[in-house]
């Protein structure tokens, strides 16, 4: 099924103790339904040995069983025609879902809360729009991250709902709602915090993704649209802190994109400042220290304008300048600096890379224009390709390029390793980080099929095109893994299916 491209660079060639880790296709479990996110989360259960995915194009949380490398179809999990679900989670014997109601704009939801026979033993009501559940290390707390995004007209406030879990009795958990009403104040801006014009902190900020630390006293959320991170103290049940991410330098050496969709392959050092706004975040713990791993996407809103229909002030950049950014997307209320009402520094939304920070939000470690750099030696024409078309080399690069969006960590023989999922052009990025301040890069991973001119809305193309937007990832260690070896789950919402990955670690000699 279509083209596998394993890619390790020499520039980052390992010393004789260490390894290079690669990825090899195993099965996959296919919904034959294209771009309606048929398969956006994915997660294991080491107890029943069962795979779950959310889709959401029937919607369901699809269920099946690994057996001698094919995907075999269980029923789907009992869900009523007004929950969506959106995100599903595993903990010992417990499983929980978010789901919303897609009828209401609004979209209020809960927290469904199954045992491992799939009954229904508990439910909680959540905020608007749950988008990520996650279970913290200990058992003991369920959070969701309820965005609240717009809909219809509608805005509702995002937060975090709180499950403090009873295991014995799970209907007598207690539920608790944190907000950022302690965070309406003008400082957050002045710090680096995004905020839509007209709004407080509280109305604007739209909960992404959650991560806990490993003694489970903490969690952060990804604030993606305010280029932030929320800090939660578990055990005071209380939001304590945002930490503004900052922004990339695109005009030094090493931190380039290519802005144009329009000159083929050319990654280039321009005057813009990228905003990270992560999607997906997670959390790892060196010498006693916990540090936030985000995978920086980017996300607009209606302030997007393209660069060359962009009011500029020319007083701070040349016509050469602008016109190398071509019609690159940037932000129409960041970058006026005197605030006459021009754009003296662009904004461009996401990092094309993935980032290191520390608790406090100080970045150590950035992948610079690696994820660019890397697919345009592997793909060549191919680059930065768009998830939804055939024959789309380069159209991305106005866009947010190869835009990461997913990550997940896993150990194997002491290593610890980051995927990456890489939403437009597809596969997966690999990077050895356990030394968080000096991660190494591992190797490139990509099964879709680039040769061929496919109809990707045809079923017959469709099942040639290979895997197409990937978006949930989930590592799998060896001894909980139903074939002995490690495995990666990867689900993809735009071709629909679940590709499951052997991983192999090659040691030197």
């Amino acid at each position: 099924m279509g083209i596998m491209i394993i890619a390790v660079t020499p520039e980052n060639a390992l010393a004789q103790d260490e390894s290079i880790l690669n990825l090899s296709y195993l099965a996959s479990y296919e919904t034959g339904i294209f771009d309606k996110s048929a398969a956006e989360i994915v997660v294991y259960n080491k107890k029943n040995k069962f795979f779950y995915v959310v889709n959401g194009a029937k919607p369901s949380i699809d269920i099946f069983q690994l057996e001698h490398n094919k995907t075999i179809s269980l029923p789907s999990l009992n869900l009523s025609k007004k929950e969506t679900p959106t995100s599903v989670a595993i903990f010992g014997n417990f499983m929980a879902a978010t789901v919303h109601d897609a009828t209401e704009s609004a979209r209020m939801g809960k927290i469904i809360l199954f045992d491992s026979h799939h009954n229904r033993i508990a439910e909680f009501m959540a905020g608007s729009l749950p988008d990520m559940v996650i279970f913290s290390p200990d058992g003991q707390y369920i959070l969701s991250a309820n965005e609240g995004e717009p809909l219809d007209g509608v805005d509702p406030v995002g937060g975090i709902t709180m499950v403090i879990l009873d295991h014995k009795n799970p209907k007598n958990s207690v539920v608790k709602e944190l907000t950022f009403d302690n965070f309406n104040t003008k400082e957050l801006a002045k710090e680096g915090v995004r905020i839509a014009k007209g709004k407080t902190f509280s109305q604007d900020a739209e909960p992404e993704y959650i991560a806990f630390s490993h003694n489970s006293a903490k969690a952060w959320v990804s604030l993606q649209e305010n280029n932030a991170l929320a800090e939660i103290s578990l055990q005071d049940a209380k939001i304590t802190k945002i930490i503004p991410l900052g922004l990339k330098d695109h005009n030094i050496a090493g931190q380039g994109i290519d802005p144009n969709d329009k000159d083929g392959l050319n990654i280039i050092n321009v005057p813009v400042m990228g905003m990270y706004m992560p999607d997906a975040i997670t959390t790892l713990e060196y010498k006693g220290k916990t540090y936030i791993l985000t995978a920086n996407e980017g996300d607009a809103r209606d302030e997007e304008v393209k660069a060359n229909k962009a009011n500029f002030d020319n007083s701070h950049l040349s016509k050469e300048q602008i016109k190398s950014l071509g019609k690159l997307r940037i932000s129409s209320t960041d970058g006026d600096l005197d605030r006459d009402g021009d754009i003296d520094i662009p904004h461009s939304y996401g990092a094309r890379s993935f980032s290191i920070y520390t608790e406090d939000g100080k970045q150590i470690f950035d992948s610079g224009d690696d994820f660019e750099q890397i697919t345009a030696k592997t793909l060549g024409q191919s680059f930065n390709s768009d998830n939804t078309e055939s024959n789309s080399g380069d159209s991305r690069s106005d866009n947010k390029g190869p835009e990461p969006e997913g990550i997940c960590l896993g150990i194997i023989n002491g290593h610890t390793y980051a995927f990456i999922t890489l939403e437009r052009i597809s596969g997966i990025m690999i990077y050895d980080v356990s030394n968080p301040e000096k991660p190494i890069f591992q190797s490139y991973y990509n099964n879709r099929n680039f040769t061929d001119n496919l109809d990707y809305t045809k079923a017959e193309d469709l099942s040639k095109a290979g895997f197409l937007g990937p978006e949930g990832i989930y590592f799998i260690n060896a001894k909980d893994s139903p074939t002995g070896n490690p495995l990666l789950l990867v689900a993809n919402e735009v071709s629909g299916n679940v590709e499951i990955l052997n991983i192999i670690q090659n040691l030197n000699p």
